[in-house]
């Protein structure tokens, strides 16, 4: 099919592509309310609330993005997910038109599944225009939605569709002649509750769900907290398929051997495994222990701000200000185990949480030992994409044209990203550059006549992202009095 294919992969020993890091949080749970058939964009949490509803009995979604986003995220793509028999609240009865001999003309369902439609109510007032109706969305009584001046059905559904998170209409169709098809005056009227069937959500609901991220929504991290091991290889599949980075966890308090059998379990080079749980406010004065993913997500989103994807979200970057405490204190001996074992930490240094590590599980550590290689070359692969489609269908000239302008494109991508110190040059005794830490190639070599004769071009990309500072190591000597220094 026509497009543009990126492939990546890595190269050892010598060799060498971007800039524009993101820091978005992709991430799948269950809510109070919220769609459940796409992903929603959410900037703040005041936005997620909008969109999913307050803090639940069930499900870690909420602390999860309140978490990512009291640690500095800023950016987060949220899906909702629900049982198979999911059933979405309404009104009873549709509402009547205003003929002399009524017939229904609206009716109102709720926007969503769930128990939270039977806090809704509907009321239909006369509009300040001639023939025109007000609609009005109450939520527990209080005014939160307020269409003015509809004047047919076919205008109130495109309107309030188009805008409201709490209903939905539908027109049908009523034969009365305007402006008499217009509902009645009504209400306030309440909707049934839904039921969100969660007691049938199992594992793969949640991994179908990541299917509600496209491509088009670019790279980040993607995560389904507090769901534990049962969803990592659907979390690794994604990652790989759409350039993300998942972030995988375990169960509160799960014991360090186990945690090196995930890891081991996992190995792959988009993948983290990050431990332990973490504490955060409860609201009353106390603690409560959520999965860790949302922090991670805000450490990364925070380092990529600062830096770029080359820069790893651990130690300082992702110093907490509302996590509390890890839930579980590790001994040393035992993160350094973890460590070793691909299983990055979140531990408390100098009275505060961070994240101290940033290992990918790959088993490959020459090339994948840390995340930040992944990331790169997933910002590379996502700003080829989306930069070189519009050369798809164009002519491939015999003088080279359309090679250099694809040359040129990639070379923009990966050289503001050398310029930023995200890639690591070489230089050779004499202090003189041999390669800048990117190689790019699409020319007649790549490209014979034949290949194009097959009407595709060939480009390639290199890029030898920096290395990881993951170890200081300082060497202290006393000296006697009467020695050199």
């Amino acid at each position: 099919m026509p497009g543009v294919i990126v492939t990546s992969g890595a190269v050892a020993g010598p060799s060498t592509p971007t800039s524009a890091p993101s820091g978005t949080y992709f991430v799948v749970g269950q809510a109070e309310r919220g769609p459940t058939a796409a992903a929603q964009l959410v900037t703040n949490l005041a936005e997620f609330v909008n969109y999913f509803g307050v803090l639940t009995t069930y499900g870690a979604l909420y602390d999860d993005v309140a978490t990512f986003f009291q640690e500095g995220g800023s950016r987060a793509y949220v899906t909702r997910v629900v049982g198979a028999a999911a059933t979405t609240g309404a009104l009873a009865a549709p509402l009547d038109d205003r003929a002399v001999a009524p017939v229904t003309t609206l009716s109102v369902a709720a926007s969503s599944a769930g128990a939270w439609s039977s806090s809704i109510s509907v009321s239909v007032v006369a509009g300040a225009a001639a023939d025109t109706f007000r609609i009005k969305v109450f939520r527990s009584g209080v005014l939160v939605e307020d269409y003015p001046n509809l004047g047919s059905p076919a205008e109130a559904v495109s309107k309030v569709n188009a805008r409201s998170i709490y209903i939905r209409l539908t027109n049908l169709a009523s034969a009365t002649a305007a402006p008499n098809n217009n509902p009645a005056i009504v209400g306030p009227l309440t909707l049934t509750a839904g039921t969100d069937d969660r007691g049938a959500i199992v594992a793969a609901n949640y991994v179908t769900a990541l299917a509600r991220f496209g491509k088009d929504y670019g790279d980040g991290a993607v995560a389904i907290p507090g769901i534990g091991s049962t969803v990592h290889a659907g979390l690794i599949a994604h990652a790989n398929d759409f350039n993300r980075i998942a972030l995988l966890t375990a169960a509160q308090s799960t014991d360090v051997t186990t945690l090196i059998g995930y890891a081991d379990t996992a190995n792959a080079q988009r993948a983290g495994l990050f431990a332990p749980w973490i504490r955060i406010p409860d609201g009353f004065g106390g603690t409560k222990a959520i999965s860790p993913e949302g922090f991670v997500a805000a450490a990364r989103a925070k380092a990529h701000q600062l830096s770029g994807p080359w820069r790893a979200p651990g130690g300082e970057v992702s110093r907490a200000t509302y996590v509390v405490a890890p839930d579980q204190v590790l001994s040393s001996d035992d993160m350094t185990l973890l460590d070793d074992n691909a299983v990055s930490v979140i531990r408390t240094i100098a009275s505060t949480v961070r994240l101290y590590g940033w290992r990918s599980t790959s088993s490959d550590v020459e090339n994948w030992r840390y995340l930040t290689g992944a990331d790169v070359v997933n910002r590379v692969v996502v700003e080829a994409q989306k930069r070189l489609e519009p050369y798809v269908f164009g002519v491939i000239d015999s003088s080279g044209h359309l090679l250099s302008q694809v040359h040129g494109t990639l070379v923009g991508i990966v050289l503001p990203m050398a310029s930023a110190g995200g890639l690591f040059a070489h230089y050779d005794s004499d202090h003189n550059q041999t390669d800048p830490g990117y190689a790019v190639r699409s020319d007649a070599s790549l490209n014979p006549v034949e290949s194009l004769a097959l009407n595709q071009v060939l480009a390639e990309v290199r890029v030898r992202p920096v290395p990881t500072a993951a170890l200081v190591r300082i060497t202290v000597t006393k000296a006697a009095v009467t020695a050199s220094l």
